[in-house]
């Protein structure tokens, strides 16, 4: 299905958004929705899809995202998700800062295929222990090297627990991939606060087409 450009961006966004999200609750609770861990992380390996709905599971994916899109945007309940709007924000910043090093993206790229291979030998789910944990070490590797580095915030009996920090990692790589899909699908800066309104309809819009 095509989507019309603002459908796109609400799409990039709810990605970006659930993945921050999910690494504000396990950071605050050591708890994460498998199913929306498993919609963020599998768009890690969508490398080259035919429609950006390909890279969400036709957007079922990122159900959480589209419902926080509604709630921060459309319901202003900024408050509710300041950790999670500062990790949106820093992201994105990260995102820049890593478009101007090519050579890191490459190795971010190569990275994740050597996973995907890896996990196709070894027949791994996306949330099994040993994908987390390499995407975990790819990101410490590449994107949590450049700086300013992103600093997560919660308790620290869950940010000292290795699996914990592992899956805030994997999280945060599948951001900066959402970060780069909203980039590719014309995003920039604050637009997300700026066309607040165009956002949460085109969320609306992809809400309603989800099975």
């Amino acid at each position: 299905m095509k989507l019309s450009p603002v459908q796109e961006r609400a799409l990039a966004l709810a990605g970006l958004s659930q993945a921050c999200y999910l690494v504000t609750g396990i950071a605050r609770t050591g708890m994460v929705s498998e199913d929306s861990m498993a919609g963020s992380l599998e768009s890690l390996f969508i490398m080259n899809p035919d429609e950006t709905l390909d890279v969400y599971r036709d957007g079922n994916g990122v159900r959480t995202g589209l419902r926080l899109i509604t709630e921060i945007l459309g319901d202003l309940r900024l408050n509710d998700h300041g950790d999670t709007l500062r990790y949106v924000m820093a992201v994105i910043n990260l995102t820049k800062r890593l478009s101007q090093q090519p050579d890191l993206m490459r190795a971010i790229g190569a990275g994740i295929s050597g996973i995907q291979e890896h996990r196709n030998l070894q027949a791994l789910s996306v949330t099994s222990e040993e994908t987390i944990d390499r995407l975990s070490d790819l990101y410490e590797e590449t994107a949590g090297n450049v700086e300013p580095r992103i600093r997560v915030y919660g308790l620290q009996k869950h940010l000292q627990n290795r699996t914990n920090t592992c899956r805030i990692r994997a999280l945060l790589l599948a951001a900066v991939r959402a970060a780069v899909l909203w980039r590719q699908v014309g995003g920039h800066g604050r637009q997300w606060l700026l066309s607040r309104g165009k956002l949460v309809r085109g969320a609306e819009s992809l809400s309603e087409l989800l099975i």
